[in-house]
């Protein structure tokens, strides 16, 4: 609550995990099933080489290639791109449909595969790309069934294969929302300060995670990191109680959180920690008026609960853009740089702002 700050917090520093990359783990599983299910086949086509045999297990070859030169071009290419997405999501189906066509009965227990794509197209990336596989899907499965002999002479299978796609993809659609919005809720509830409704240590992590890959691919400008302490709060809470203390806490977020643009993040660290993520800005300039700002918030907060309040801020600025050094961009690295600044313009007074310089980034 409105209590002094955690004085460990800075010795445990901040750590970032970022996100595991989906699409490489989904074309991981691609090779490690892929290359199984040739194993298998292979083993199959050598003790009975018949040619519905041999057919099946050069198909699964060719996916198990496939899977291996998917996986690679992944690792090589580390920014996202939906063009890649969609065109691997279509080939998983259609390289399975060449597959059961190629074995026609041979290969009809491959069909766990179809759904184990629509899954992984669901859980993976959502209902976009879960109806971009079912899509492909049935129309691999009509493709069977007006051209491969076993799937003309079962059309009823093929009907009843075909609706079960359609059934498991709606249904996976269904869970899909509902999971979503249940874990929209519990991110919200697990990334907000209980106390003053900003958001907390971990949503701000994620946050400047998110802008300095913006930055470093290109598709943003730069961002500025601006790390708040309250001068005088100590006394607040010493003279008036920590309930009065959580009370200013509060309404210095809820102004804050009006004064800043709405691309711009607020978040309490804790205590009396507060932080500004100033997205898009021009430069020092910029950042400056920003704090400006900071600070013109505190001047109106002459008085909380008629009680007379003298709290102003000392900030430390650190500014995240392109010609940062990569190893600078680093949340730990960001927030230490802020962090020293900070220091230096508590002992400059109360209410200034001082800028990182290269010398607050080093360990």
């Amino acid at each position: 609550m409105g209590q002094a700050k955690d004085p460990l917090h800075r010795q445990r520093g901040y750590v970032w995990s970022p996100h595991h990359d989906p699409e490489k783990e989904q074309a991981t599983l691609r090779v490690i099933l892929g290359g199984l299910a040739a194993a298998v086949y292979g083993v199959l086509a050598w003790s009975d080489p018949t040619p519905a045999a041999i057919a099946s297990f050069h198909a699964l070859a060719l996916c198990l290639i496939y899977g291996v030169a998917t996986r690679l071009i992944i690792s090589k290419m580390q920014r996202q791109s939906d063009l890649r997405l969609a065109c691997t999501t279509v080939a998983d189906q259609v390289l399975l449909t060449v597959v059961l066509g190629a074995g026609g009965a041979l290969t009809l227990p491959m069909l766990w595969a179809v759904f184990l794509f629509l899954i992984g197209a669901a859980g993976r990336y959502g209902k976009r790309t879960l109806a971009l596989s079912c899509g492909t899907a049935l129309l691999g499965i009509v493709a069977l069934s007006v051209l491969q002999p076993w799937w003309m002479v079962n059309q009823s299978a093929a009907l009843g294969i075909g609706l079960s796609v359609l059934g498991a993809s709606i249904y996976l659609a269904v869970l899909i929302g509902r999971l979503g919005s249940a874990n929209r809720d519990l991110a919200l509830k697990a990334g907000t300060d209980p106390l003053t409704g900003l958001s907390n240590r971990y949503m701000l992590e994620q946050t400047i995670g998110r802008a300095v890959m913006a930055i470093s691919t290109g598709q943003e400008g730069a961002t500025a990191l601006l790390l708040i302490d309250l001068d005088g709060f100590k006394e607040v809470n010493d003279t008036y109680g920590h309930e009065v203390g959580d009370v200013v806490l509060q309404t210095f977020a809820a102004l804050l959180a009006r004064r800043v643009r709405t691309t711009d993040t607020v978040a309490r660290l804790g205590g009396d920690e507060f932080v500004v993520l100033a997205r898009h800005v021009t430069g020092n300039h910029a950042v400056q008026t920003v704090a400006n700002g900071v600070h013109a918030v505190l001047a109106e907060m002459r008085s909380v609960q008629d009680r007379v309040m003298n709290v102003s801020a000392s900030i430390g600025a650190c500014l995240i853009s392109p010609d940062l050094s990569p190893s600078y961009t680093d949340i730990a690295a960001l927030m230490r740089a802020a962090d020293r600044a900070m220091y230096r313009a508590k002992a400059q007074g109360k209410g200034q702002t001082v800028f990182a310089d290269s010398a607050d980034f080093e360990t």
